[in-house]
């Protein structure tokens, strides 16, 4: 459905033509419901997958993604919602828009996706993914992660966070009378063959309208780094030491591989920025955009990492 914010006109589309309920509100209300067709490829563009559908489906799929009945029965590989740290409380994972690479595909795309956890564990099990793109959009698809190898959940990246003993001891000053810690969203980025998680810490004082970020904190496998701003704890991420020649001073060649890092890190804390901006004033497809960037650039610096 879209409304014309001037003349306030309003037109359903409609997707599925063979949906019982809709035929017969189609025989009720006849020439008011249009095929997918009719829609502006303008609007096609800004096609959503609903998050309350994906949701639904998630929840279903958890229990019924079990084919063996002896595995059914005996509920051994249930999955649940990843949980994660959220203004201080935990919380399960919202569904949340991502630009993403599927597998055997050559490009990203616009999806919502999912994250789960097996029960009683905080290990990443998958995630499920509803493609918007056109030509992809319903498309639902579910990524397994192998069970032989460990991937870190949201919730094991909190607590990674909270056992480091300067951030314990940073956080717990912080969040003293007249200011408050907000821990924020952690955002997973698949970066090649695994991923890389973001989670932003901001401080906001009792006095203040708006909270100020003061923390960023980046992990990748066990591997924790944190400072005041993205791209330097993108940084601690990626040794960027340059190498020396016997004299002692930086060879050419570690030189130019040191000025590649940087400018792969200083791409990355530009994506970076634009994603948190343009989240902040709600421009989803913007933030999508700025998301894939910052993938790629992560892509870049893990492969130069690599081969160093």
């Amino acid at each position: 459905m879209t409304v014309n914010a001037f003349t306030g006109a309003v037109d359903f589309y409609t997707f599925d033509e063979d949906d019982a309920i809709l035929k017969v509100w189609d025989k009720i209300l006849p020439g008011m419901f249009q095929p997918r067709s009719n829609m502006p490829e303008a609007l096609q563009a800004h096609i959503r997958y609903p998050v309350d559908y994906l949701l639904t489906q998630g929840l279903v799929y958890a229990k019924y993604h079990m084919n063996d009945p002896e595995v059914f029965y005996n509920q051994e590989d249930l999955w649940i919602r990843a949980t994660e740290k959220y203004y201080g409380s935990v919380q399960p994972v919202e569904p949340y828009y991502i630009m993403w690479q599927p597998p055997n595909s050559e490009e990203a795309g616009f999806s919502l996706i999912l994250p789960f956890t097996p029960k009683n564990r905080q290990v990443s099990i998958g995630w499920i993914a509803g493609l918007c793109d056109p030509g992809q959009y319903g498309r639902f698809l579910a990524y397994n992660f192998p069970k032989e190898k460990r991937v870190l959940g949201p919730q094991q990246v909190e607590t990674k966070i909270d056992q480091n003993s300067y951030l314990s001891g940073q956080l717990s000053l912080w969040d003293q009378r007249g200011s408050r810690v907000i821990r924020g969203n952690v955002l997973a980025i698949p970066v090649a063959e695994t991923i890389v998680y973001v989670e932003p810490i901001y401080l906001q004082a009792e006095t203040a309208a708006y909270p100020e970020l003061r923390l960023v904190c980046i992990m990748h496998n066990d591997q924790l780094s944190y400072a005041e701003t993205f791209d330097e704890a993108l940084a601690g991420l990626f040794d960027t030491a340059a190498s020396t020649d016997q004299s002692g001073a930086p060879s050419s060649a570690a030189y130019e591989e040191g000025t590649s890092i940087q400018s792969g890190i200083s791409s990355a804390r530009e994506a970076f920025q634009r994603y948190q901006n343009a989240t902040g004033e709600g421009r989803f497809e913007a933030a999508a955009q700025a998301l894939n960037d910052l993938q790629r650039a992560l892509e870049d610096l893990n492969q130069q990492s690599q081969d160093q």
